[in-house]
């Protein structure tokens, strides 16, 4: 089979492939190219990072923290070193002397109660490859498995040990392309991140369920010559560390589109009227906490008796001013009457005023213009 698809795969086939498909995806790369220069050139300018999404990559930046941590074959929650390669054993090489050597790794050259344990359960090269495969916890605590059947084992690791960090990781993913929590420019990258942290998970129950750490070996291992690698702890390190890169990506694609730097999409009309009424509402209850305050600082004026006797204080003196005006007014002249305001007044009326920053025709404009503003409506309320 592996013949026939490279005889399929010669120059000339890959010619016509090519010579059918060319001008069709030639005219999408042109296509999706103008489409990428159209969104730079009416692209926004950069901004700060909003709170929300900044939400968001902090909890990223936390959980790349976690996964890088544990993807260190040094941290405390890493599993056991594989004893094959601790030891220089080969996978033919005898029980007794693997552990032989392996003690003169623990304190005291003396093995643990674990390690004794564990080399009772690791007589066999089925047991040498299922601990290989799937670590010593599955040798040890699987009360329901097989050496003859290795699915088995893979049901007892599955679990804990895989979907776990990937369930943890989606619900990672749903908090921080959450729109309540993480803003819109997160939220439009959930569904790709979603999916994408699904593949990640599949591919690594398919590597688990398929790959066989002896059978896909190197020749030397096969044969016994060199120590074999242990796939439990490597995927144990490659796992949380696919992990760490995958929200770094995530991260860095939040980062760019929550800053306009890229992947910017024009606000849809109803983001836009949600923003107007978000506005509005955010400037009548501005309004409203004003009026009310107002109103609670003149209750408090109105209910204390100095309060009330200074504010009445005030008024009468008002009157009193206003009434002498008046009173003047009527007996001296008023001032618009006086010798230096006419004169002044002329000269404006004259356009003399315009060299110093005064237009007639605009300051008229726009009295005219508040004084319908202030007079909305009473035209037709006297009709009525």
């Amino acid at each position: 089979m592996a013949n026939g698809i490279i005889s399929l795969l010669n120059w000339g086939n890959i010619k016509s492939l090519l010579l059918f498909f060319g001008p069709i995806l030639l005219l999408r790369i042109i296509n999706y190219y103008r489409a990428f220069r159209v969104q730079l050139a009416h692209r926004p300018p950069p901004r700060p990072i909003l709170t929300e999404a900044n939400r968001a990559l902090n909890l990223l930046f936390g959980v790349i923290v976690v996964f890088l941590i544990l993807s260190v074959p040094s941290n405390p929650y890493a599993p056991p070193p594989n004893i094959f390669t601790q030891t220089g054993s080969r996978i033919n090489t005898p029980t007794d002397i693997i552990f032989a050597r392996l003690a003169r790794h623990r304190p005291d050259n003396e093995l643990t109660d674990y390690d004794k344990l564990l080399r009772g359960n690791l007589t066999s090269i089925a047991q040498k490859k299922i601990y290989l495969r799937f670590g010593p916890e599955a040798l040890l605590s699987c009360q329901f498995c097989n050496p003859e059947d290795p699915f088995s084992y893979l049901l007892f690791y599955l679990p804990l040990n895989t979907l776990v960090p990937h369930l943890i990781h989606l619900l990672t993913l749903g908090v921080v392309t959450s729109a309540p929590f993480a803003g819109t420019e997160a939220a439009r990258w959930r569904s790709w991140f979603t999916f994408a942290a699904l593949g990640l998970a599949g591919l690594d129950c398919y590597i688990m369920s398929s790959y066989d750490p002896i059978a896909a070996a190197s020749p030397a291992v096969r044969a016994g010559q060199v120590p074999p690698l242990s796939l439990f702890t490597t995927m144990n390190m490659i796992r949380f560390l696919s992990l760490t890169v995958f929200d770094v990506v995530c991260a860095a694609l939040i980062y760019i589109s929550a800053t306009h730097r890229f992947f910017y999409s024009p606000p849809s009309p109803n983001e836009q009227i949600n923003h107007v009424i978000a506005a509005a509402t955010a400037a009548l209850n501005s309004a409203n906490s004003k009026l009310h305050s107002l109103s609670v600082t003149r209750n408090a004026v109105v209910r204390d008796p100095s309060l009330k006797a200074r504010d009445d204080w005030y008024w009468r003196a008002a009157v009193a001013m206003e009434g002498s005006s008046d009173a003047n007014s009527s007996g001296d002249g008023s001032i618009w009457e006086e010798e230096e305001v006419v004169r002044a007044m002329s000269r404006v009326m004259n356009g003399r005023g315009r060299s110093r920053g005064l237009d007639m025709a605009q300051l008229g404009i726009n009295a005219g213009e508040f004084v319908d503003k202030i007079t909305a409506g009473l035209e037709s309320g006297a009709s009525l």
